[in-house]
């Protein structure tokens, strides 16, 4: 709100200061004009008479004379020579000529005496000292008007703020997979009719994302049964040794995994995951995922770094934590060269598993788009290495369900390093009630 504050409030105090500053220009060549010739001829007026009734008296009695008819004006009126003053040439020229010059500085008048070397000085006049101590004034009064305009703006834009803030933490809410949640504006609020929008909007997009989870349940449930008639007829062949009948075999395992995982990632993809936390050893719980990946690829080298203090035991869905750490394992031991190395630590409140290769990595422009389904990227990750595109898709979910995260960096070994955090001793209390469905069966979610 700062912001759009401080920018209304000055595009505001800019159109005022600019209708404010024609106004004064135009009064004050109206003003000034008017005033510097009623002055002009006063003062003309009153000099003029002075210098007659001195022209009878001699030089040295100027002084004397002006000082006994000094009572008979408003203002002080005394002799000096012209000399006194630093005067520019047009004021000179001025004076020759008999005209009245003004010094606005000392607030005088000066007129010189015809066939001499002295000025009659008129001053200081209060009536200059009053437009120069007005022009301060008129500055501070624009002042003060222009910081009261700060007091209608804020009153005028706070019910407008607070309704922004509530579609920017409504659109939040919904980026965060809150697909459910809406802005509830009142009636009076002048940005109604974007909530209405938004809230269409946001209607539309829960129906495609519930009409999108539908059709790959509807699909992948509906494959199981003619998937398992040809298992069926498959096995009932007679020649069950030969190299295509185990090539079709291999392609109904793998179109069944597909859909485990089709399945799995449609059940992540919620707001509220189904999880169910628990506590469990991490040593051993490490050294099992490892070793069951080492039997797949034992010409690799595999390491996992000692355990810190205070993360031996960590909380979280542990057959979920089990998909993140096989396909983050097996992720790697597709595209490294010779190594790969895990590790676990806590670090401010975080529990962070790391899993390191040497590979060719992954370019920092991909790094974020590799968690979306089925994204492939060059030919050194294309289907013939394996996998169905949905592992780190489904590594990311299970890292939202968990309130954490995960992101790639380089590895010091050259290739990809993928970090998943979630929080220290999860609570999922909020997450669980009401729902401990878990997620290991791929068929539970008729």
């Amino acid at each position: 709100m700062r912001k759009l504050f401080i920018q209304f409030y000055l595009l505001l105090i800019g159109c005022f200061l600019v209708a404010v500053i024609l106004v004064g220009v135009v009064y004050k060549q109206a003003v000034d004009k008017v005033g510097e010739r009623y002055l002009s001829d006063l003062l003309r007026t009153t000099l003029s008479l002075i210098e007659t009734e001195l022209r009878g008296v001699p030089q040295e009695l100027w002084q004397e004379k002006l000082s006994q008819d000094d009572h008979r004006f408003t203002f002080h009126v005394k002799l000096e020579r012209e000399s006194a003053y630093d005067l520019d040439d047009a004021s000179r020229a001025a004076l020759a000529r008999g005209e009245i010059v003004m010094l606005e500085n000392n607030y005088l008048f000066l007129q010189k005496i015809e066939n001499s070397d002295y000025v009659l000085v008129a001053g200081p006049l209060r009536y200059l000292f009053f437009l120069h101590q007005l022009k301060w004034f008129d500055y501070a009064l624009l002042a003060l008007i222009g910081l009261s305009l700060a007091f209608p703006v804020l009153l005028w834009m706070r019910p407008h703020w607070r309704d922004l803030m509530t579609l920017e933490q409504t659109a939040t809410r919904l980026a965060h997979g809150h697909f459910s949640a809406r802005a509830r504006l009142p009636e009076s609020s002048g940005v109604r009719r974007v909530g209405q929008a938004f809230n269409r909007m946001a209607d539309s997009i829960a129906e495609l994302l519930a009409s999108k989870k539908a059709l790959t349940n509807a699909v992948a449930h509906e494959l199981r049964t003619p998937l398992a008639r040809l298992r069926y007829r498959l096995e009932l062949l007679d020649d069950a040794d030969a190299p295509a009948h185990q090539a079709m075999a291999r392609d109904l395992d793998e179109i069944d995994r597909l859909i485990e995982e089709l399945l799995l990632h449609a059940k992540l993809d919620r707001p509220e995951a189904p999880l169910t936390p628990s506590t469990f050893d991490a040593a051993s719980w490490l050294d099992d995922r490892i070793a069951g990946q080492m039997s797949l690829a034992p010409t690799l080298s595999w390491m996992r770094q000692p355990l810190e203090p205070g993360s031996a035991v960590i909380t979280a869905d542990h057959h979920l934590l089990t998909r993140v750490l096989d396909n983050l394992l097996s992720n790697a031991r597709r595209y490294t060269n010779t190594l790969v190395r895990v590790s676990l630590r806590l670090e401010k409140g975080q529990h962070v598993l790391i899993v390191d290769d040497d590979g060719p990595g992954i370019p920092q422009e991909d790094r974020e788009r590799v968690f979306s389904p089925f994204v492939r990227l060059d030919s050194s990750r294309h289907r013939s290495t394996g996998g169905h595109g949905l592992g780190l898709a489904i590594v990311e979910r299970i890292a939202r369900a968990h309130r954490g995260q995960v992101r790639i960096d380089t590895s010091p070994e050259g290739g990809a390093r993928f970090i998943f955090t979630w929080p220290e001793g999860l609570l999922l209390h909020s997450v669980t009630r009401g729902n401990k469905q878990r997620l290991d069966a791929p068929g539970t979610d008729d």
